[in-house]
């Protein structure tokens, strides 16, 4: 489970996520699935060239972590990620080799909502213009979100529904979900026009680079601090929802002029900071 964040504006472009991997056991007859937090050090924010791509959904592939794939990925495609679409399509083309030869053997079906199973967000410079672009496994779906041309846009994806109440005023999926459920699909149809007017108005073309940091910081640490301290909503009970979303907060930039540039990165530690080790005093 994960949240990732790209946020295009006319300065450049911010590409976010949290670092917490989840494992889910399968859940025995009778019972409900039970999830573990794996990690809250994951890598899913990654440079390729000059292009910065974050990862949602899965977390493995052929056993194998995203991150580690993704290594493998720099190391063989790097120089030909020139820009954002042709990181895009490389992407598109590794991982759905990957994903199709899975160890389970054969082709899998495709997610019963209709949602990629994995998915990355790519940002990044085409001459001038700065785009982002969303890569969607199984399938090689590869799809322009926005440009710094057109305006801006900003995306999210993964476990989203605490950014769609703050910007869209309520979760709108799982309204969805209960109008159905509810018998109420009719009146919740002839209400949605008034639903979408409660969504905020971002001005992205307004926006400068530190702006569309903090909006991606907005994103992620509200979900991780709206998780840590609640349960879920009503509709779930009597189980509580699990907390997907958490550890440090990973943040690239992408811009015209400056390039690629690492604006939170975690590192591996040992169990003194830097120049602390055991009998060294600084």
């Amino acid at each position: 489970m994960t949240l990732s964040v790209v946020v295009v504006t006319g300065d450049g472009i911010v590409v976010a996520s949290d670092s917490r991997t989840t494992l889910r056991q399968t859940p025995r007859e009778g019972g409900g699935a039970a999830y573990r937090v794996a990690s809250d050090f994951t890598h899913k924010v990654f440079q390729a060239g000059e292009v910065a791509v974050a990862t949602f959904g899965e977390a493995f592939v052929q056993g194998r972590s995203i991150a580690s794939h993704m290594a493998e990925f720099v190391a063989r495609k790097n120089d030909q990620c020139i820009n954002p679409k042709a990181a895009a399509d490389h992407l598109a083309a590794f991982f759905e080799e990957l994903y199709r030869t899975d160890s389970a053997g054969g082709p899998p079906a495709a997610p019963l909502d209709q949602r990629s199973a994995l998915g990355f967000l790519v940002a990044g410079y085409a001459d001038a213009v700065g785009e982002a672009y969303e890569v969607g496994i199984p399938g090689s779906l590869v799809n322009l979100l926005g440009t710094t041309a057109s305006g801006g846009v900003a995306a999210w994806r993964g476990q989203v529904d605490v950014v769609s109440r703050i910007v869209r005023g309520a979760d709108l999926e799982l309204l969805d979900r209960l109008a159905v459920v509810t018998g109420k699909k009719a009146e919740h149809d002839a209400l949605k026009p008034l639903l979408d007017a409660l969504t905020y108005r971002i001005p992205l073309n307004w926006m400068n680079l530190q702006d569309a940091v903090d909006l991606a910081v907005l994103c992620i640490r509200t979900t991780i601090d709206v998780q840590r301290l609640t349960l879920g909503s009503l509709a779930m009970g009597p189980e509580f929802s699990w907390p997907g979303v958490g550890g440090p907060i990973e943040i690239a930039t992408v811009t015209a002029r400056g390039k690629f540039a690492w604006l939170q990165r975690t590192a591996v530690q040992g169990e003194r900071p830097a120049g602390q080790a055991e009998g060294y005093a600084s």
